[in-house]
């Protein structure tokens, strides 16, 4: 069976991305992966404080917490984006990015017949024409064709 590879990280366009997925994979008959890169470890403001006796003190999450995380918010999110039964079959994966997001995705894109990534940007007339770092990377280097889904 077909695979459609989409990258999701919760942002409008990668939302479109995802709807545009699922449309697309329910056309083909094919299977929806929908893959979300995270990093570790995470933004500070994603670790949790402990007190000590110099007042509270950072504290790593572990990595398993991390990516818990990251896998149940995509799955709310497809939940939410394509409804509690949706009409292709979904599979939601969070993969530790070690370097760049894009990286994670183009491996994740192994055996796929298609990437989809939403295109990163501000708006505005002079932003229609430009694509994010993610968008970029996947397109040059990813082992099969790369849709980059505006916004909408």
């Amino acid at each position: 069976m077909e695979r459609i590879v989409v990258g999701i990280d919760g942002s409008d366009t990668s939302r479109a991305a995802l709807r545009w997925a699922a449309t697309a994979a329910a056309g083909l008959g094919a299977e929806l992966d929908v893959v979300r890169a995270f990093r570790y470890p995470p933004a500070l403001h994603d670790w949790t404080a402990v007190p000590s006796n110099y007042g509270f003190l950072p504290e790593l999450p572990a990595a398993d917490v991390v990516e818990r995380g990251a896998h149940d918010d995509t799955a709310d999110l497809v939940a939410s984006e394509l409804g509690a039964e949706p009409a292709v079959k979904a599979t939601v994966r969070a993969v530790r990015a070690e370097g760049r997001p894009a990286e994670a995705l183009v491996e994740a894109a192994a055996g796929a017949s298609m990437l989809v990534v939403g295109r990163s940007g501000h708006g505005g007339i002079s932003e229609m024409l430009r694509i994010g770092s993610v968008a970029r990377a996947c397109i040059e280097h990813a082992p099969c064709p790369v849709v980059v889904v505006p916004a909408s």
